[in-house]
């Protein structure tokens, strides 16, 4: 007597999975705001401004949204100058006054990372053990999660606006600048920069709430439809789970996301421990904490990058004044004296224990390559023999090509997050007098090149060398004496490929 297998639990109604979409997003939100709140006060960034205006803000660049500054109102009017000269027109006088503008666009690739693993725990979890749901109940799932990150981020836009007081060593460095040469005269100052930096000490911040909003929406459907395309050990609906492209492409980038969720996850747990030292009272733990919570997932795209070619470069420097005329001597006077503070650092170029950089990159990048072809090589599912017959090439070149041509992808794509820059400007009467800017930056050379080559060869290896071990399994399973003919009917079936990867 055969026992029916126990009843799966309902597939649930679209409204069921429109709040189960919509509660990932909103999960997502509440651990990257939590995070955020953890590093910046690790950082004592309390000091310099509102935190719970600065927690916005980071979830906002953790999407890609910029921010723009303006010099804020200044409580103290600035002094007029002692000497009677062009500074009584930008003192007290209610003439004109200098100001600051600037930008930064800068990716906590923490916040951004720990919010796409949150977010695809749970849309995709949940559907593990239900009955597999028809396209109209994943596309209203999917609706649940548009719908509110459209309604979510900008509200956090409109939150993340306020004043922040900058830095003693960044008001120091504009007096410098503003007390030296020509400008001097037009500041009024004397040592210091007198009352430019009184005027110039703190500035506004704000997002845009539409360009905040748009870059979200992206971000949370650029995560759904890689999830379906990389989830495994879930129900999809069957156009989906059978869908070319998912049977070709999930072993691949599931290796591949699992492999980058755990470069991430080690940089995590090394932040918690520097966090759990950062309470003993070492502040240089809490800074390490907090910059690893922020922007950890930075430093392996730079490692990864550099192993593919990739010429990373950080670097400060003074800005030259974008005027001509009277504007443009007085800043070219006051920005000749400071020239030689201009900073910059090939990180490519750096070598430890006398071995450069990109060869430490490189090796550990085709360790991890090789890893991931035989991992990929694992959850490919086996041709048959008709298969195997009609295929164009080998089952081990497909996996090859496959892995280089993602890797390949990824090496466009990282460069251009973990890139960043700050900018802040002196203007006068809409020119720009001066200013700083400071930034990381990677060119692409032909990193995309070398890095579908690496991928290709290594993931063949570990592809190979997943094959021999199979076999070598195989053969030991086997029992010893005559092999007995099975008849026909009992023979095992050929795994589906289609029901293995959803």
């Amino acid at each position: 007597m055969s026992t029916a297998p126990p009843p799966s639990a309902p597939p649930g109604s679209p409204w069921r999975h429109a709040l189960e979409g919509a509660l990932s997003v909103a999960t997502a939100l509440v651990a990257m705001s939590a995070a955020a709140w953890a590093a910046l006060t690790l950082l004592g960034a309390g000091a310099f401004a509102p935190v719970s205006r600065l927690v916005p803000l980071m979830v906002s660049m953790a999407v890609g949204g910029g921010v723009t500054m303006e010099s804020a109102p200044s409580a103290e009017p600035a002094e007029p100058a002692a000497d009677g000269g062009l500074g009584g027109l930008l003192g007290g006088g209610g003439g004109m006054s200098l100001g600051l503008t600037g930008e930064a666009a800068l990716t906590p690739l923490t916040l951004t990372f720990l919010g796409m693993a949150v977010l695809a725990t749970g849309f995709f979890r949940p559907l593990r053990r239900r009955q597999r749901p028809t396209p109209g109940l994943l596309w209203a799932r999917c609706g649940g999660a548009l719908l509110t990150t459209a309604v979510a981020f900008p509200v956090i836009a409109v939150l993340a606006r306020g004043t922040a007081r900058l830095p003693k060593g960044v008001t120091d460095r504009f007096g410098k600048g503003a007390s030296s040469g020509a400008l001097s005269r037009f500041t009024g100052g004397g040592g210091g920069g007198g009352g430019l930096t009184k005027g110039l000490s703190s500035v506004m911040f704000e997002t845009d709430a539409v360009a905040t909003a748009f870059l979200g929406l992206l971000w949370v459907a650029a995560v759904l439809a890689l999830g379906c395309l990389a989830a495994r050990r879930t129900t999809l609906p069957r156009p989906l789970a059978l869908s070319r492209m998912r049977l070709k492409w999930n072993a691949v980038t599931s290796t591949l996301t699992g492999t980058a969720a755990v470069l991430c996850c080690s940089l995590l747990a090394v932040a918690v421990l520097a966090g759990a030292a950062a309470l003993t009272g070492r502040d240089q733990a809490a800074k390490a904490a907090g910059l690893l919570l922020l922007a950890g997932p930075i430093l392996i795209a730079v490692l990864l990058t550099t192993g593919l070619g990739n010429f990373w470069e950080a670097g400060m420097q003074r800005l030259q004044p974008d005027g001509g005329g009277m504007l443009g001597m007085l800043g070219g006077g006051a920005q000749g004296d400071t020239a030689d503070t201009d900073k910059s650092v090939d990180l490519s170029g750096w070598s430890g224990a006398g071995v450069p950089l990109w060869l430490i990159a490189m090796a550990f990048m085709l360790l991890l390559l090789t890893i991931a072809g035989y991992v990929a090589a694992a959850r490919t599912p086996a041709r048959t023999p008709r298969e195997n017959s009609e295929a164009l090439l080998d089952r081990h070149v497909e996996i090859a090509l496959r892995m280089g041509i993602a890797v390949a992808v990824a090496a466009l794509v990282l460069p251009l997050a973990a890139r960043g820059s700050v900018r802040i400007g002196i203007t006068l009467m809409g020119n720009e007098m001066g200013g700083m800017a400071a930034g990381l930056d990677g060119g692409l050379g032909i990193s995309p090149l070398i890095g579908f080559v690496l991928a290709a060869l290594a993931a063949y290896g570990g592809s190979r060398l997943q094959n021999r071990r199979a076999r070598r399994r195989g053969r030991g399973a086997q029992p010893a004496g005559p092999a007995v003919r099975r008849p026909v009917g009992a023979r095992p079936t050929a795994r589906v490929p289609s029901e293995s990867v959803s």
